[in-house]
């Protein structure tokens, strides 16, 4: 392990990035750093994938030895930890700097996968593929409305007791259940949704009970295989 550094305090405060703190208290019990709006986004959608359990920013640092012999100090953008208890590092970059970061990054990959933690990049493409980004910027919003927790609990009660825990929205709203409840509890992953996240009243929403797969799952969210 002396080849991997535990956290370090994270932002530093460049006047030419958009740093920023997303604070998702409906779900984390912490804030999340960002230094650019790709970062950003890519928060919003691990938020909105309800096998996340947690995010942290630039959790360790990384000692690189390369070919040359040269050593480099290289830390990932964030660890993402899941419910069945798996972690995975992952790193953010836009596609136009993959190809000079290449050694770079698969040193990481040896590494990381050395002491049993996958490794995964991240793209532009990734984030922003088929308007994903856009929905999960929305759902983000639902996520900060408040509800009785007893509307809640009566959601997830109907759910299983008349749609044996899987229904499409349309259907909950037609037995009273506000459908901007039902989009705060996908958001608190209360409930979970397919690969896709399509915010409309067609959508199946479930009982959030998966335990297994986190990892596949997370990877299959972003479209990567």
């Amino acid at each position: 392990m002396e080849n991997i550094s535990m956290p370090r305090k994270v932002v530093t405060r460049n006047p030419h990035r958009e740093v920023g703190v997303l604070n998702p208290g409906w779900l984390l019990d912490h804030p999340v750093e960002h230094e650019t709006n790709l970062e950003k986004n890519f928060i919003m959608m691990a938020l909105a994938c309800h096998v996340v359990k947690d995010i942290f920013h630039q959790p360790i640092e990384l000692t690189l030895i390369f070919p040359d012999g040269s050593i480099h100090k290289y830390t990932p953008d964030f660890r993402i930890r899941f419910n069945d208890g798996t972690q995975l590092i992952v790193e953010v970059k836009a596609e136009v700097f993959l190809a000079e970061n290449k050694l770079k990054l698969d040193l990481a990959q040896r590494l990381l996968a050395a002491e049993g933690t996958p490794f995964l990049v991240v793209t532009e493409k990734h984030i922003n593929a088929n308007g994903l980004s856009a929905r999960a910027i929305l759902l983000m919003r639902y996520a900060r409305l408040t509800f009785d927790a007893g509307a809640a609990l009566e959601c997830k009660q109907l759910l299983e007791e008349e749609f044996r825990g899987s229904a499409h929205v349309h259907e909950l709203v037609s037995k009273g259940v506000s459908e901007s409840l039902i989009w705060q509890m996908v958001a608190a992953h209360q409930l979970r949704v397919p690969v896709g996240l399509n915010i409309n009243p067609q959508e199946t929403v479930e009982l959030n009970t998966q335990e297994g797969g986190c990892h596949d799952y997370f990877c299959a969210w972003f479209g990567i295989a």
